[in-house]
């Protein structure tokens, strides 16, 4: 502990006195901010007041002349965005605040089976006969030259709002994006078209906080969704515009959550978003066309809500299955390729739509990248490629050396996207088992401790409201991870249907015992005596079950006193 007056002292009363914060809490934070104090700066200022959004972006005064000029000439505007969740909460956005403006606008989502990711020739070319003027490429664009250059040999203006990695140079348009533009938060595409919208709707002389009421609940899913790090404005579209969705305008959304028992919930999770709302919407692009997912979020009529959302249901337990069975035909090969980098697995029947997913499994398993593909719907004889990494892996950096192969390739460090064709599968897979793994920098590790507590503090019932505070946790941002040494262990138990979570109550003398939960950790009983004690690794979270909100100590690690 530094001397009375020091910096981390100075953070921790200031946590304490000025914001409310449970004393562990403030401790843990001021450690934790101690070397860097201006890293605190969006959460102990998190309203959306302070929000940088798109202030440092060059190209945002030309989108939003673009825009306007649009706007006064009465031109048409294609909104044309991705098939996952974060480009289809882009297109809402922006699609529902030119139609607020009074625009002449229509959204095209691309089947994720035809056209695939990112701007298509045929569709450019399908724009321009139907009289569009300008095209705002949300979430996807940045690495689309050619078709950009089409757009514009045929009149068409085309304006670029996304985060994705350019291949090299982005093509010379009006381009919002965080890659690209220093001093913009590294934003979803969701958050951009939320701050995009706010400086559109300024321009018209509306009012801004349109946006905020219609829009930050997308916001925050889409944030959620596409698991950007958890500070700076991403951190204050997901804190303030979570507590907005169950409050949400959107009759779509309303009637999702219900279909989804999520309706009347006094305070969503960040696991409710991430593990139930998000599949569900992504279910629509992997399973049959995200245009059910946007057709969802823009209706206005109650019945046809309940439809879609039903609908939106039977697909996602349609990809269970399906997933299911890729994952032990994916393990199998993977099995085979033990000694590569980089695993390169490919079945021509598997489903474009869950490879994605399947990937990310794989290389969380085996802990090095994983590349999946399938072949197109298409009689190209190209294979769609996806792509993820393990923490720490730069994969679009790591596939580099292989880019030539692909005839069209986009994404960022943690995922990747794109088509090859099948005849050089062979070529990728032996120069990816070679392959130089790039480092990407570290977030803070899950497991490692911040501080030691005891019981009573973790009993405190000001913890729940301070974890709200700083809520919710994600890379940059990890949730709070603590040490209770030489807990009282009264009982342990095996719960759930299959009995693999192991449930804890730690002895608090003269008052209800602690409840931790060990998740997936059955393995763990047998070290554990009742009546004995042994040091807890917790991570502190926020749960909501039975619609009661409260602290859920998360057990993580455990050794014997």
């Amino acid at each position: 502990m530094p001397p009375e007056g020091g910096p981390e002292r100075s953070l921790n009363n200031l946590l304490q006195k000025e914001h409310g914060l449970s004393p562990v809490l403030a401790r843990l934070f001021a450690n934790r901010w101690d070397e860097n104090p201006s890293a605190a700066e969006a959460f102990v200022h998190s309203g959306l007041e302070h929000a940088g959004g798109l202030d440092k972006a060059p190209a945002l005064p030309a989108i939003i002349e673009r825009l306007q000029h649009a706007r006064k000439q009465s031109e048409s505007i294609l909104f044309y965005g991705d098939y996952d969740v974060d480009g289809v909460l882009a297109v809402c956005i922006m699609f529902r605040t030119a139609q607020h403006l009074g625009l002449k606008a229509n959204y095209f989502l691309p089947s994720r089976f035809n056209e695939g990711y990112g701007l298509n020739e045929r569709v450019v070319r399908r724009a321009a006969d139907n009289g569009y003027k300008l095209i705002v490429a949300l979430d996807c664009g940045t690495a689309n030259h050619k078709e950009i250059e089409l757009a514009r040999s045929l009149g068409i203006d085309v304006v670029v709002i996304d985060h994705h990695q350019s291949a090299g140079e982005p093509p010379d348009v009006p381009i919002i994006n965080p890659q690209l533009d220093d001093g913009v938060d590294p934003l979803c595409s969701a958050g951009l078209a939320y701050f995009a919208a706010q400086e559109w709707l300024k321009a018209a002389d509306e009012s801004p906080a349109l946006a905020e009421q219609h829009f930050l609940d997308l916001s925050a899913i889409g944030t959620i969704a596409d698991i950007v790090p958890m500070t700076g404005d991403c951190f204050r579209l997901a804190h303030n515009g979570l507590p907005r969705v169950t409050q949400t305008k959107n009759v779509g959304l309303r009637a999702f959550l219900r279909c989804l028992k999520l309706e009347g919930m006094s305070h969503l999770t960040k696991r409710d978003v991430a593990f139930n709302v998000v599949p569900h919407l992504n279910a629509a692009g992997r399973m049959a066309h995200a245009r059910l997912a946007a057709e969802l979020l823009l209706t206005q009529d109650e019945a046809n809500a309940a439809h879609v959302a039903s609908q939106l249901l039977e697909l996602n337990r349609m990809r269970r299955a399906q997933q299911k069975l890729m994952d032990a035909e994916a393990k199998l090969q993977a099995e085979a390729q033990k000694d590569s980098a980089v695993l390169v697995l490919y079945k021509p029947e598997w489903n474009q739509g869950i490879t994605g997913i399947v990937a990310a499994g794989i290389a969380a398993l085996y802990q090095r990248p994983a590349i999946l593909l399938a072949d197109t719907s298409t009689e190209d004889e190209e294979a769609i490629a996806s792509g993820r990494a393990p923490e720490g892996v730069d994969l679009l950096h790591t596939i580099e050396p292989a880019k030539g192969l692909f005839t069209r390739v986009g994404g960022h460090a943690a995922a990747f996207g794109g088509t090859i064709p099948v005849s050089r599968i062979n070529e990728l897979r032996s120069m990816m088992a070679n392959a130089e793994l790039v480092e990407t920098e570290q977030p803070a590790q899950a497991n490692e401790c911040e501080l030691e507590t005891t019981v009573e503090e973790l009993a405190d019932p000001r913890l729940c409201e301070s974890l709200v505070r700083f809520y919710p946790f994600g890379e940059g941002h990890p949730a709070p991870m603590v040490l209770l040494r030489d807990a009282s262990i009264e009982r342990a138990s095996l719960i759930g249907y299959d009995r693999t979570h192991l449930a804890l109550l730690v002895l608090r003398p003269g008052e209800a015992p602690l409840r931790v939960m060990g998740f997936r950790m059955s393995h763990l009983a047998d070290r554990i005596q009742e009546g004995g004690k042994h040091n807890l690794q917790l991570e502190l979270e926020l749960d909501n079950y039975m619609n009661n909100l409260s602290v859920l100590l998360r057990l993580t690690g455990l050794e014997d006193s």
